[in-house]
């Protein structure tokens, strides 16, 4: 199996390699880095980090209680603060690894303190990831028939939907009537418990259109700091467009393609070459202020973590002297 998988890898590597040569090439090619620095100078430090930070936990927060939902449906019960704290960090380390797969970490570290076990994190993880592909996909579609209007022929976009629309029926009808075997057939039924009625479907599907939308927000927030104003609706179809060209480059965090897209759909909204190139640079420093928020989570939750232990080492003790107390040879 691992054999025959690495061509598949390499051919994956190699294409990651081309398209960040390519985007690096035309980034160092074409951006106007002396009045692209004037513009990075007028940035709003404090309201790009406050703002933008605070814009990212409203991220996260949505993200966290779309997965307790999730696990419940499965009777599974993690403290909210735990939840909370684990997939902030995951989430934020997750924007440097291909497709942002870096957030099943969530699962991992979650199940290593014994808070979870490992068919429903991962079946609701695999959940989670196909509702943020459909949303992102959907919104994607519409913005390049509506916002963008870029396509030489809509049809491509006609086609994408109608077949994501096909896809989540299929998708959902395969999910009801499935018969496997073994583990697979254990995750299976996971997935069927996250989702099993239509009221926990459109419920966690409205969070995370929600939450794709406060994506948005953040990325306006942050344009915003550098001065640069387009619309939650313009915001909106960067994100989506933008988001989905980073997944389909499999370049960990989108490094290099990101800001080429990101500069091109920028320009088309009307802005001067070296202030699209800026807005892409800002756009960057994202991943720097989610890592930077990432870490702190990540201390917050061994602190946490650190004093719960001392409390229930403190209890087991107290415990242990009134047992001994109320023994008959004491």
């Amino acid at each position: 199996m691992k054999r025959s998988q690495t061509p598949y890898r390499v051919l994956a590597v190699c294409f990651s390699l081309i398209i960040f040569a390519a985007s690096a090439w035309y980034i160092g090619r074409t951006f106007q880095w002396g009045q692209l620095g004037q513009v990075l100078g007028q940035v709003n430090l404090l309201f790009l980090i406050v703002g933008g930070g605070g814009s990212l936990v409203g991220y996260w927060v949505l993200r966290t209680l779309r997965w307790r939902i999730l696990l419940r449906r499965t009777d599974t019960h993690v403290p909210l603060m735990d939840l909370y704290l684990c997939t902030a960090v995951s989430l934020s380390f997750a924007l440097f690894t291909p497709l942002q797969s870096g957030e099943v970490l969530k699962v991992e570290l979650l199940k290593k303190y014994g808070m979870l076990e490992r068919f429903p994190g991962y079946g609701s993880f695999l959940v989670e990831r196909a509702l943020d592909m459909a949303v992102l996909l959907s919104v994607g579609c519409f913005s390049l028939l509506t916002t963008l209007d870029i396509l030489p022929n809509r049809t491509y976009a006609y086609c994408v939907l109608g077949g994501l629309a096909l896809f989540c029926v299929v998708g959902l009808l395969a999910l009801a009537k499935l018969r496997l075997r073994g583990r697979p057939q254990q995750l299976l039924m996971t997935m069927r418990q996250c989702i099993g009625d239509t009221r926990t479907l459109i419920l966690v599907a409205g969070i995370t259109c929600v939450s794709w939308a406060s994506v948005a927000f953040s990325w306006q927030v942050f344009l915003y700091s550098a001065g640069i104003n387009i619309g939650f609706v313009n915001a909106l179809a960067l994100m989506s467009v933008v988001s989905l060209i980073s997944i389909a480059s499999l370049i960990p965090g989108g490094v290099g393609i990101s800001e080429v897209g990101s500069s091109t759909i920028l320009m088309r909204f009307g802005l001067a070459a070296s202030t699209a190139q800026a807005g892409a640079i800002v756009l960057r420093s994202l991943s720097l202020v989610a890592i930077g928020l990432g870490a702190g989570h990540l201390g917050v939750w061994k602190l946490v973590r650190l004093r719960r232990s001392r409390r229930l080492e403190a209890g087991a003790a107290d415990t242990e002297s009134a047992a001994e107390d109320n023994s008959p040879t004491s």
